[in-house]
């Protein structure tokens, strides 16, 4: 479409050829000749034919007002930053957004090249290659910033002339996105703390330790699905727990969950333990056959505890299970089905195993799609006492008992690496419930590893004693032995704390006229002051 250029009757009126811009294709004006004024311009389109008017008042005023001093202004108005790059990649503008936003002056950049100030540009690369690019929250790295871009070139009758970038600061919107779903995700594992701690409950299980419930919100989380776990951690830490919270959590819940120890089952056993045999197929095998573990788990959960004890012959026939889905007795042909959710469990160091050739890796893969660590007690300290209180609760009542913790024996409890983990403690609380012959539960009712344990520590602590002061300690009792200790830890705690006996006190987990009396019996109760 273009402004008229010929001439056009019009009746009532006579036209003239007059032009007012050759540029702009303005040349047939109608004029009132009695006026000599014009008064409309023709527009016509690409074929010569008329398509409407515009009065010549309004076109010279559009063509005053298209002036680039006003577009400058307006732009440099714009919250988005604007800059443009002609076909050499020189920039020949940029609003004051732009200097806002990157906190870099207009001056600066003008008439340099785009990939001297930001090499890499994507502005370079629209240039280049006239495809657009369009992000919302794009980061640049040298300033810490977020920007939502928007970059295309620009052509005139289809030659390209330059290149535009239009950005906004989307920074703050970013940061406070990120801050809200970091607020999420705290929520989200408060949540399952929660969740955790309300299913153990109903479980039984004791714990609100967070390594803990960590573990037991990756437990209910994969209980949902159907995949095999491989559950790894020390002795006694309470992997058979964890099996049975997924089973327990799992739509296979109310089908059995049936339990084998690989360890405690002789090599020749194995198998028939857990595939079953047909009637007469070895001697002394029972006449009527016997269903294995595999098929008494039909349709619910088999957890192998201790799988690092599987010898190597058996691990082929386990991952023969998993490839083929069934389970061949002994003394029969074929295969039978069997749907059968795999948790495994051990302590042992299985990628080392796998080195030694005494583990299959192929089946460390297929027994490992998902992996949980159970932590050990002693890394557990926040359950320590908790734990302790349950079990001497528990067997307070099975003994009929009444028996409280002394402050030493919590501190020890508290103190002790507990290598046989919770399995060690519960059997602890249980020998000292037995034995305990009043209503305090003290050292002297540890178990005797414990209490060689405690005097190994204490021996410890009085030859480095010995080497730090030259007192001899070797020829006197025990007990001379630790009052000793006791009160050098005292004199220490004393020192410590200024001086301030309450401090004192606090550091000692000593009531105040225990302190007191101790301070009499080891005759310092003046030292603080000298």
């Amino acid at each position: 479409m273009r402004i008229c250029d010929v001439m056009t009757p019009w009746t009532g009126k006579k036209k003239i050829k007059s032009g007012i811009n050759e540029n702009c294709n303005v040349h047939d004006l109608t004029k009132d000749v009695t006026e000599g004024e014009a008064l409309l311009v023709e527009v016509v389109n690409d074929d010569n034919y008329k398509v409407g008017e515009i009065g010549k008042a309004l076109l010279l005023y559009l063509i005053d007002s298209s002036n680039m001093w006003i577009l400058d202004r307006i732009i440099d108005n714009f919250d988005e930053a604007v800059i443009i790059i002609d076909t050499d990649g020189k920039i020949f503008y940029a609003n004051n957004a732009y200097t806002n936003i990157l906190g870099v002056p207009v001056y600066k950049i003008i008439g340099r090249q785009m990939q001297q100030v930001e090499p890499g540009s994507q502005l370079q690369n629209v240039l280049d290659t006239k495809t657009p690019f369009v992000k919302e929250r794009q980061y640049i790295k040298t300033l810490d910033k977020y920007v939502s871009v928007n970059i295309f070139s620009i052509e005139k009758d289809g030659e390209l002339i330059a290149a535009a970038s239009i950005f906004s600061d989307s920074t703050a919107v970013v940061k406070l996105g990120q801050e809200v779903e970091k607020a999420n995700e705290i929520a989200l594992s408060y949540k399952r703390q929660i969740e955790a701690q309300e299913r153990l409950s109903k479980l039984e299980i004791i714990g609100k330790d967070p390594s803990f419930l960590n573990v037991v919100s990756q437990a209910l989380i994969v209980a949902n699905t159907d995949v095999p776990v491989f559950i790894r951690g020390e002795n006694g830490v309470g992997k058979e727990i964890m099996a049975k919270v997924i089973h327990s959590n799992s739509v296979r819940k109310d089908k059995p969950m049936i339990t084998v120890n690989c360890a405690a089952i002789p090599e020749g056993l194995i198998e028939s333990e857990l595939f079953g045999y047909e009637g007469g197929s070895f001697t002394g095998a029972k006449s009527c056959g016997r269903m294995g573990k595999f098929e008494l788990a039909n349709g619910g959960t088999l957890f192998l505890d201790e799988i690092g004890d599987m010898p190597l012959a058996m691990q082929s026939k386990i991952l023969r299970v998993l490839q083929n889905g069934g389970i061949e007795k002994i003394g029969r042909q074929g295969n039978i089905p069997v749907d059968v959710r795999l948790i495994t469990a051990t302590n042992q160091p299985i990628e080392t195993m796998i080195k030694e050739k005494k583990f299959r890796k192929d089946l460390y893969f297929r027994l490992n799609i998902v992996e949980i660590q159970v932590p050990p007690l002693r890394n557990r300290t926040e359950d320590i006492g908790i734990l302790a209180n349950h079990f001497l609760k528990k067997y307070n009542q099975k003994y009929g008992k009444n028996i409280f913790f002394s402050k030493r024996v919590l501190s020890f409890l508290h103190s002790y690496r507990w290598p046989g983990n919770v399995r060690e403690l519960q059997n602890c609380i249980e020998y000292a419930v037995i034995m305990c012959q009043g209503d305090i539960f003290d050292i002297d009712y540890l178990p005797p590893h414990m209490k060689n344990k405690l005097s190994g520590m204490i021996v410890k602590n009085v030859e480095n004693i010995e080497k730090e002061t030259g007192s001899e300690y070797n020829n006197k009792e025990l007990k001379e032995a630790v009052k000793n200790f006791e009160k050098r830890m005292i004199l220490e705690a004393i020192t410590a704390s200024g001086g301030n006996r309450s401090k004192a006190m606090k550091l000692l987990g000593l009531s105040r006229r225990t302190f007191y009396r101790k301070l009499k019996d080891y005759k310092i109760i003046d030292s603080d002051k000298k």
